[in-house]
């Protein structure tokens, strides 16, 4: 259920194709943290309780370092995000949030997830 209420609620932000503009693990990975581009103001997604996070790109993708680029060049547009609950072994509510931004793929386990408009 929460699953599902946490889908909707990024789908009425409209992230489709959406420019990522940081990805940002805090705390030893406890917390990951995307930012988008939106119209009007940046959107930033707080994952929190993190007990896995996992990036996969291509070795292409790679060869110029990603600290260079300004913000116009950044490659990564949000095709989709899908959110699932997850049964844990200990009784925790869990989530997985898979996200595509070609050429990056990003899955991260959570508890829970704050959503914010900053400038």
């Amino acid at each position: 259920m929460r699953a599902l209420e946490l889908m909707k609620r990024l789908e009425n932000l409209h992230y489709w194709d959406a420019r990522l503009l940081n990805l940002e693990a805090k705390h030893f990975g406890d917390e990951i943290t995307l930012i988008f581009e939106d119209n009007e103001y940046n959107i930033k997604l707080s994952f929190t309780g993190c007990s896995m996070f996992k990036l996969t790109t291509s070795e292409e993708d790679r060869i110029q370092p990603l600290r260079e680029l300004s913000k116009s060049q950044i490659p990564y547009f949000i095709q989709d995000i899908n959110i699932t609950e997850y049964e844990s072994k200990i009784d925790i509510p869990l989530l997985i949030v898979e996200i595509s931004v070609p050429p990056l793929n990003i899955e991260i386990t959570f508890t829970n997830l704050k959503i914010e408009k900053i400038s």
